[in-house]
C-alpha cells in the first residue's frame, strides 16, 4: 500500500469513528439512561452538550498542535484518548462521571478533522484535493447508515450495552497506535497565519460560510428520524428511509470530489448547491408521500456535498497548505457554533409553526449560504 492510499485509509477510518461513536451513544441512549437512573431525554441530552461544548473548544488549539507536531501524530493521539474514554463510559453509574468523560471525550476529538484536513493537503496537491477529502467525508457519511445497525446487532448479540462501547474502542484504539508508527517525516511547519488574523474579514465571511453549511446539516441529523416518524409514522430503523439519504450523500462525496478537481470553480459549484437546496426544503415542506419526501432529502444531502468539499479545500487556500490545520480548526469551530443550534432552533420553530412552515422558514439559510459564497467567489480564484 503506497503513501497516499495508506494516508487516505488512515484518514477515512478516523473521521469514521469520530463521528461513528457519538451514534453509538444515541442508538443506545435508552440503556445508557438505565445506567445513570435517569428518566428524562432531556437531562440525558446534557450529555451530548458536554461532548460538543469541549469538541468545538478545542478546534482552532487542535489545529495549531497538529501544525505544530505533525497531523497523523495528533490524529493517533486523539484517537487512543478519546476511545479509552469511550470504551469506560458504559462503566460509569454516575451521570455526573459520564458528563466529564463526554466533555473530555470532546477535547480529544476536537483536533481530528483539522488535522485530517492539514495531512490530505500534505499527500495531496490542491488540483487533486477534492477527490481525497471527498473519499475522507464519503466514509463518514456512512456512519448514519452503517453505525446504528451495527450497534444494536452487537447489542442485541449478548443483551449487553457493553459489548459495542468495547468493539468500537478496540477499534479506535488500534487504529491510533496504527497511526503513530506511521514512518511520516515531519517538522514543525512555518506558521503563516497568526491567531489575530482569524478576525479578518475573509476569515470572519469564511467562518460564517461554514456555520451556515453545519447548522443545516445538523437540522437533517438530528431530526431526520422525527421528520419520519411525525409525518410518514416511519421509524428511522426503517432498512430503507434510514440508510438511503446517507448513502447518496457518500456516494455523492466520491462524484463531486472528482468533478470538482476536473473544473476547479468550487465557488460556483457552492452557490448552485445552496439554490437546489433551498428549493428541496420547499418541496419538503409540501411533500404529502413519503416516498417524495425521501427523494428531496436525498438531494439536499446529495448537494450539500460540493458545498463541504469546497470549503475544505478553501481552507487549504486562504493561508495556504502549512495553516490548513489552523484554518481547519477556525472553520469547524464556526460549524459546530451552527451545529450546536439548529436542534434548539429548528424545534423552537416546529414548536410554535409546525413543520410544514418551519421547513418553509428554512429556506432562508440556504439562501444565506449563498450570499456567503458569492461573497467567497470575489477573492476565492485568488487562492487557488
Amino acid at each position: 500500500m503506497n503513501g497516499k492510499v495508506r494516508i487516505l485509509v488512515f484518514a477515512s477510518l478516523a473521521g469514521f469513528l469520530a463521528l461513528g461513536d457519538r451514534y453509538v451513544i444515541s442508538t443506545l441512549y435508552d440503556q445508557l439512561m438505565t445506567n445513570y437512573f435517569l428518566t428524562s431525554t432531556v437531562v440525558f441530552s446534557v450529555l451530548f452538550s458536554a461532548f460538543y461544548i469541549g469538541y468545538t473548544i478545542f478546534q482552532i488549539p487542535g489545529g495549531r498542535i497538529a501544525q505544530k507536531f505533525g497531523p497523523s501524530k495528533i490524529i493517533g493521539i486523539s484517537l487512543i484518548t478519546w476511545s479509552v474514554l469511550f470504551f469506560v463510559l458504559p462503566f460509569t453509574r454516575s451521570f455526573i462521571a459520564a458528563l466529564v468523560l463526554a466533555f473530555i471525550m470532546g477535547l480529544a476529538q476536537g483536533p481530528v478533522f483539522p488535522s485530517v484536513i492539514f495531512l490530505l493537503r500534505l499527500f495531496y496537491k490542491d488540483r487533486q484535493y477534492a477527490r481525497a477529502s471527498g473519499i475522507v467525508t464519503a466514509i463518514g457519511d456512512l456512519s448514519p447508515a452503517i453505525i446504528p445497525f451495527a450497534t444494536l446487532g452487537l447489542y442485541y448479540s449478548r443483551l449487553d450495552v457493553i459489548l459495542p462501547f468495547m468493539f468500537f474502542g478496540v477499534v479506535g484504539i488500534a487504529t491510533g497506535i496504527t497511526l503513530l508508527s506511521l514512518r511520516i517525516k515531519y517538522t514543525g511547519q512555518y506558521e503563516k497565519v497568526k491567531w489575530s488574523s482569524l478576525l479578518g474579514k475573509k476569515y470572519l465571511m469564511f467562518g460564517l460560510s461554514f456555520l451556515i453549511y453545519d447548522y443545516y446539516f445538523y437540522v437533517i441529523f438530528s431530526w431526520y428520524p422525527y421528520f419520519l416518524k411525525e409525518r410518514f409514522a416511519i421509524q428511522s430503523n426503517n432498512l430503507i428511509y434510514g440508510p438511503l439519504p446517507w448513502i447518496f450523500m457518500a456516494v455523492g462525496s466520491i462524484l463531486f470530489g472528482l468533478y470538482m478537481d476536473r473544473i476547479n470553480r468550487d465557488e460556483l459549484i457552492s452557490a448552485m448547491s445552496y439554490v437546489i437546496v433551498a428549493v428541496t426544503l420547499v418541496g419538503m415542506a409540501l411533500s404529502r408521500s413519503a416516498a417524495v419526501f425521501l427523494i428531496f432529502v436525498i438531494v439536499s444531502l446529495f448537494f450539500l456535498d460540493p458545498i463541504l468539499l469546497s470549503s475544505w479545500r478553501l481552507s487549504t487556500r486562504l493561508g495556504g497548505e502549512n495553516s490548513s490545520s489552523l484554518v481547519g480548526g477556525w472553520m469547524n469551530f464556526w460549524g459546530n457554533i451552527g451545529g450546536i443550534a439548529a436542534p434548539f432552533i429548528f424545534a423552537f420553530l416546529n414548536d410554535r409553526y409546525g413543520l410544514s412552515r418551519t421547513f418553509l422558514l428554512s429556506v432562508t439559510v440556504p439562501l444565506i449560504g449563498l450570499i456567503t459564497w458569492l461573497f467567497i467567489s470575489r477573492w476565492e480564484i485568488h487562492e487557488k
